[in-house]
């Protein structure tokens, strides 16, 4: 009798479970159901705009082509699909740089179906700017930025109207540029020229989506959206005083722009299909040595701003303190530098120093670059004593002068070594074995371009 009570109480437990099993594949089923459902409808909404006109977007339908091009993008359910793609495909967008920020995010939007992109650089391509700055290729070197682009987009989207402007961006041709725009991508390293897109922005009330990449690092905001603060309401007034911090003098790791420029062509996507969540009023940094991304809340938009507050004083590019000689200068990778100067007596030009050189002439060489910069190439018997060293390094440096050596500072561009030419004038009294001192007017690079054209360029 145990052992049949056992079977029944056995039987029963299975009997349940069964029915458990059988409610949950009808939940699935259901579900799937549902999503095959929804995949359908969108389905047959494409077929039935591709059946109803020929006549292209402007009619407020899509071709066959572009139902093929955009398929996936057109599957996307949550407020996306065929709306989202038609607004794409009417809007224009406005990119400022053509480098490692703005390849991708030129190539992303131009694949995802922006109508009509506009791109603004006026420098050339560079070997030194491929590792990053995957628009442009090999053949492209001495190629203006922005029709290396437009080369790579006809190649990738044909359908996409494309826009070269090879002239910086001055707040003489910044608002006509920006106004046009739905929205603006400012993908520059230059913090003068950021002023100008943002003060145009403003007054014209276009969103901007701002992105910027150094070293292992880069960081991702939303300007001038729907009430939002601007880029004055965080940074009221440029620092003159500070030279432009680019990738040309910082270096940066090459996936890094790649990542970022990415993340803005998705910030332009949800701006223009409406969206929620753009990142208007947090802060993206990304730190790729520990593959982490942080989001920081930023302050609501400033009453006081001078470009968006209750009482601006900015309210036309005349008026923007980018109005200023200093801001009418380069738009993307390429930062024009004061190179200071020093009275005669301290400098040494490219060509006095060769003809030294050939000759023989006992000197000292020092190198003020830092060590990274050193080891990737230096002049033969130059010795590295980085910048930052100089005092530290003053009783070396009277070791080595020794009373008759002449002591020639030398640095990528001839602007580092002009302030360790200064240092070490400034303590040359404590230290009477250092006869004399001078500085190589214009660097390394002077010296490829005027006396050995197979030093490297970086």
């Amino acid at each position: 009798m145990e052992e049949i009570e056992e079977l029944r109480e056995r039987i029963k437990l299975l009997e349940e479970e069964n029915a458990r099993l059988r409610l949950d594949r009808e939940s699935r089923l259901s579900r799937d159901d549902k999503r095959l459902e929804e995949k359908e409808t969108v389905s047959m909404e494409i077929e039935g705009i591709a059946g109803a006109s020929e006549e292209g977007v402007y009619q407020g339908r899509l071709k066959p082509d572009e139902i093929k091009r955009y398929s996936r993008q057109l599957l996307l359910t949550g407020g996306f699909g065929v709306e989202g793609q038609l607004k794409l495909l009417k809007s224009k967008v406005l990119v400022v740089g053509a480098g490692g920020i703005g390849s991708t995010v030129i190539l992303y939007l131009s694949a995802s179906g922006i109508g009509n992109i506009s791109v603004v650089d006026f420098d050339e391509v560079d070997l030194s700017n491929l590792h990053r700055q995957i628009i442009h290729k090999s053949k492209d070197v001495g190629l203006n930025k922005a029709e290396s682009a437009r080369r790579a987009v006809e190649s990738l989207n044909p359908s996409v109207f494309f826009t070269v402007v090879d002239k910086p961006l001055t707040i003489d041709n910044a608002l006509g540029l920006i106004s046009s725009s739905d929205c603006v991508v400012d993908a520059t390293d230059n913090p003068q020229t950021r002023y100008i897109i943002n003060d145009a922005c403003v007054i014209s009330g276009t969103p901007l989506v701002s992105g910027s990449a150094m070293g292992t690092e880069g960081q991702l905001t939303v300007y001038n959206y729907k009430g939002g603060p601007c880029y004055r309401c965080l940074y009221p007034t440029p620092n003159l005083k500070e030279g432009s911090k680019s990738c040309a003098d910082n270096g940066v790791l090459g996936p890094v722009p790649g990542l970022i420029g990415i993340l803005q062509a998705l910030e332009v996507i949800k701006i223009i299909t409406e969206t929620n969540a753009v990142m208007s009023e947090r802060l993206l940094m990304y730190d790729s040595l520990q593959c982490s991304f942080m989001r920081i809340k930023k302050p609501p938009k400033q009453p006081l701003c001078p470009s968006c507050g209750t009482e601006p004083t900015i309210t036309s590019m005349e008026e923007s303190f980018a109005a200023s000689e200093m801001a009418r200068g380069p738009s993307s990778c390429s930062v024009t530098k004061t190179r200071p100067d020093l009275p005669d007596a301290l400098s040494l030009s490219c060509e006095e120093y060769s003809r030294i050189r050939d000759r023989g002439d006992d000197h000292v060489l020092v190198d003020v670059r830092v060590e990274e910069q050193f080891e990737l190439c230096s002049l033969p018997g130059a010795i590295n004593i980085p910048l930052r060293s100089i005092p530290q390094e003053m009783e070396k440096l009277s070791d080595l002068a020794g009373g008759v050596k002449p002591i020639y500072c030398i640095c990528r561009r001839g602007i580092a070594s002009v302030s360790a030419t200064n240092i070490i004038v400034e303590n040359v009294k404590k230290y009477p074995k250092i006869c004399s001192i001078k500085n190589i007017t214009g660097g390394l690079a002077y010296w490829r371009t005027k006396i050995d054209e197979t030093f490297p360029s970086y």
